[in-house]
């Protein structure tokens, strides 16, 4: 197989979808590790902002909601807005899960319940089948979180996790501390780009960075874990030969300086539709399920369905808990690097 494939954006139903999928998806990812599972955890990211992370986000979550208990966190720290494409408008955000630094809880004082109370207390069922943990919306103190507010947070995510068979991350653009922290803890990471040549050149910038630090993260901090994987989503292409320009140089650049192939994870055209959904606050798999960009975003699911989700729930199997700790570990030294 060459380096190069993208998904035909035909209808799932295909014969030979699935064994397509399944021979792009392996190839050049490194093996899966029986002892890295606990719940799945995806990271939803990109290198700029406005190319349709959150959008791949809820749509993604809508589609594997169908069969697996799926929490979707909106983690992108100060600029959430999960909860508008999932129709729905929470009374309480992330930021009432956390301690002020004065000790008082979203500016109030009184009793402390555990973080695993406080995320299960914010934590709403959505009405496209997955929980939501609610990001937090224009709280500056949220891009730059103290200590004592990490630790908060990261029993919260581990407690979600417990409870979750898959756990998505909705991450912020960009590459601060949080973003990397994120990017991290997770099992896989899908960067999305579109053919703008600023998230392009933004999308390798956040690969290369994060490829930077997983290398200068010492072993002990992933016990028993598998490197995390990374993927690439295509997305407001405007066909499919576009999207194999933005993925050849994209993935060129990675393996002539980065020495690291990066698979193609799904394409996604430029799609009215979907515009229509969002004014709608419906994902575009429900409002407009024969659409173009839904039939990327079902070809997106069916990759991690058939390829890397399989084989993570195998391995989940009677292993229920087991490296929530050394993962979010790792998170809590990586958010305490700030500008390295």
């Amino acid at each position: 197989m060459t380096a190069f494939e993208v998904p035909v954006l035909v209808s799932p139903e295909a014969g030979d979808q699935a064994s397509r999928l399944r021979e792009l998806f392996r190839d050049g990812l490194p093996p899966v590790s029986v002892a890295s599972w606990s719940a799945p955890v995806i990271a939803v990211t990109s290198g700029k902002g406005g190319v349709g992370k959150t959008n791949v986000s809820v749509n993604l979550a809508t589609l594997l909601a169908e069969r697996h208990r799926l929490t979707l966190v909106d983690a992108d720290l100060g600029m959430a807005n999960a909860d508008i494409l999932c129709g729905v408008t929470p009374a309480r955000r992330l930021q009432h899960a956390l301690p002020m630094s004065d000790g008082s809880v979203h500016g109030r004082t009184g009793a402390h319940p555990s973080a695993g109370a406080n995320l299960a207390s914010i934590c709403l069922q959505s009405p496209l089948g997955f929980s939501l943990v609610p990001g937090s919306v224009g709280v500056a103190r949220m891009a730059d979180l103290q200590s004592a507010e990490q630790r908060q947070l990261l029993r919260g995510l581990a407690a979600v996790e417990a409870r979750s068979d898959l756990v998505l991350l909705d991450t912020g653009a960009g590459i601060s501390p949080g973003v990397l922290g994120f990017l991290g803890v997770s099992d896989l990471v899908l960067v999305v780009a579109t053919p703008e040549p600023t998230s392009i050149a933004d999308a390798y910038a956040l690969i290369k960075c994060f490829a930077h630090r997983a290398e200068e993260s010492p072993p002990c901090e992933r016990p028993g874990r598998s490197p995390t994987r990374v993927a690439l989503v295509i997305n407001q292409c405007r066909n499919r030969r576009e999207a194999e320009s933005v993925y050849r140089r994209l993935v060129g650049a990675c393996e002539r300086f980065l020495g690291m192939h990066v698979p193609l994870a799904g394409v996604i055209e430029k799609d009215g539709r979907l515009v229509d959904s969002v004014m709608a606050r419906t994902p575009v798999v429900r409002f407009a399920p024969e659409s173009s960009a839904s039939i990327g975003l079902r070809s997106l699911a069916m990759v991690i369905e058939s390829e890397w989700l399989s084989t993570a729930k195998e391995l989940t199997l009677g292993k229920a808990g087991r490296g929530n700790a050394g993962r979010f570990d790792a998170l809590r030294r990586m958010w305490r690097i700030r500008g390295h």
